[in-house]
């Protein structure tokens, strides 16, 4: 058996409500095999039980493992050549890159990850992002196997799409209208990910059956968007999901277009055309959500449907800001994600809990705005909600697993830190992925003093710079040609829809 007691001159349990959370000062943890045996101070339980090593000290603040509620892959968009642009042309920019080796991607994803303090992650893995001559199998085993060897827990899914999938058309009809070559190429593409409803939910069981006794994996189904999913896909997800007590993740409102698509094709957003479907409800968590109307707002809190916000994300791509006071004031269980675009293309989870504190504070003075606590509620309990891991993290609590974090205080609090100021009011105004010296998920130790144990981060950087310094194939070289012939097609056809307006949900400026 293996134990440790984990100290810290704080030690913060839990988020008590948006105002406070409990915090043991001068507090440990007392953890065996990976379950969390006892929390209460230091002096005591060291008195008590006996550990096999004593990790940190007065210089550190313990917390709840961090959960990264909305995630897709390693070496950001930008690293691999794509300015930010607005979502859609992006997408079509960005779903062409040169080769990325799955297992090697993720494990870079998963290390900068875990230096941040991200003990999970929820990472939808696109369908198209399948290597030549490799299975749809073979492809997402090599993302869990990264997970496994980088020891974080994951809520793993392939995102799926069967139809609209260039513009928010019928592909074949958009395809029509562009030159004959461009079209076949772009065609012969889409057939590459092509899957069949009932081999999507094989895929599923496969996938599940190969990792899914692994107690870090749970394995989720997920419809890309309701544009790019057919009510039979729709329907046969959600029945499936039901049977197999799994959860579903679905991209939902990102862009105003994707709005403008649901009052086009059904007279209602997509959410409004999910709920006559019988989709929504407390296994669905949705990524996005910045187009959400009050109706859907209500929506989402009658059926317990998730959202996971991705604030960075949503700016770099001109998406707009999700409602969240509005979310939050009906009850919402919101998560946070980074969505691999963070603002500094870093995974610092703790930067993007920051922009979520401060991108939603309205003006006036009585007005809404989320607190410290109600953020670190977000990135743990929300987040273990969101990837069904909720029964065993969260929080630092007798039973659950022992999935925490140590950040030093060095930064947040020298040369001078009021005495009154809240310690978790500290670590989001000051925290960054830097401070956190050690990372223990199930009582492993995966990061101790800023070094990994379980990986060797100069090899996968390494393996990493050398792969893709070769030259491009002549695939890769197609692939980008074809997508800058695509784009201003792209452009073209969204510069045709006028933007909507409207009564905005929240107040920043005014033009008179």
């Amino acid at each position: 058996m293996v134990s440790s007691l984990i100290r810290g001159k704080y030690v913060v349990t839990r988020v008590i409500d948006d105002n406070a959370s409990e915090i043991i000062p001068d507090g440990a943890i007392f953890q065996r095999d990976g379950e969390i045996v006892e929390v209460g101070s230091f002096a005591n339980l060291k008195a008590r039980y006996t550990s096999d090593e004593v990790i940190g000290s007065g210089n550190h603040v313990v917390m709840p493992g961090l959960v990264n509620a909305h995630h897709h892959v390693g070496l950001t968009p930008f690293q691999l050549g794509n300015l930010d642009l607005a979502l859609e042309p992006w997408i079509v920019v960005r779903s062409m890159n040169r080769d990325v080796d799955n297992y090697l991607d993720a494990l870079y994803c998963a290390i900068q990850m875990i230096e941040s303090g991200i003990t999970t992650v929820m990472h939808n893995h696109a369908t198209w992002r399948k290597p030549q001559g490799m299975t749809f199998q073979e492809a997402g085993g090599q993302v869990l196997k990264a997970y496994q060897d980088s020891g974080m827990r994951v809520a793993f899914s392939f995102s799926h799409r069967d139809q609209n999938q260039v513009v928010y058309q019928e592909d074949e009809r958009f395809l029509a209208t562009l030159p004959a070559e461009l079209a076949s190429k772009i065609s012969a593409r889409l057939q590459n990910s092509k899957i069949p409803t009932e081999d999507y939910l094989a895929l599923f069981s496969d996938i599940n059956a190969k990792f899914g006794q692994d107690p870090r994996i749970r394995i989720f189904l997920s419809p890309g968007n309701v544009q790019w999913c057919s009510d039979p896909f729709l329907e046969a997800v959600k029945e499936f999901a039901g049977r197999h007590h799994t959860g579903i993740h679905i991209h939902l409102q990102e862009s105003v277009y994707q709005k403008m698509y649901g009052l086009r094709q059904w007279g209602k957003t997509p959410l409004a055309h999910l709920q006559d479907l019988g989709f929504p409800g407390p296994e669905v968590s949705c990524a996005h959500g910045v187009w959400l109307t009050e109706s859907d707002i209500d929506t989402m809190a009658e059926t317990g449907t998730m959202v996971c916000h991705n604030a960075s994300s949503n700016l770099r791509l001109k998406s707009g800001i999700a409602p969240f006071n509005r979310m939050a004031a009906k009850g919402i269980t919101v998560a946070i994600g980074i969505d691999e675009a963070g603002l500094n293309d870093d995974n610092d989870i703790l930067q993007e809990m920051r922009l979520v504190q401060k991108v939603h504070r309205e003006p006036g003075v009585a007005s809404p705005f989320p607190t410290s606590h109600q953020v670190l509620h977000m990135a743990t309990v929300n987040g273990a909600k969101a990837t069904f891991f909720a029964d065993a993290v969260g929080t630092l609590e007798k039973g659950k697993r022992a999935d925490l974090i140590m950040l030093n205080l060095d930064h947040i609090t020298e040369p001078y830190l009021d005495a009154n100021t809240n310690i978790v009011d500290a670590v989001l105004y000051r925290g960054r992925g830097l401070d956190v010296d050690t990372v223990i998920v199930d009582g492993e130790v995966l990061m101790r003093g800023r070094q990994l144990t379980k990986v060797n981060k100069g090899e996968v950087w390494a393996e990493l710079k050398d792969q893709l310094s070769r030259e491009l194939m002549p695939h890769e070289l197609e692939r980008i040609e074809v997508a800058q012939q695509l784009f201003p097609h792209v452009q073209r056809f969204y510069q045709q829809w006028h933007l909507e307006k409207g009564v905005p949900h929240y107040l920043y400026n005014q033009a008179e």
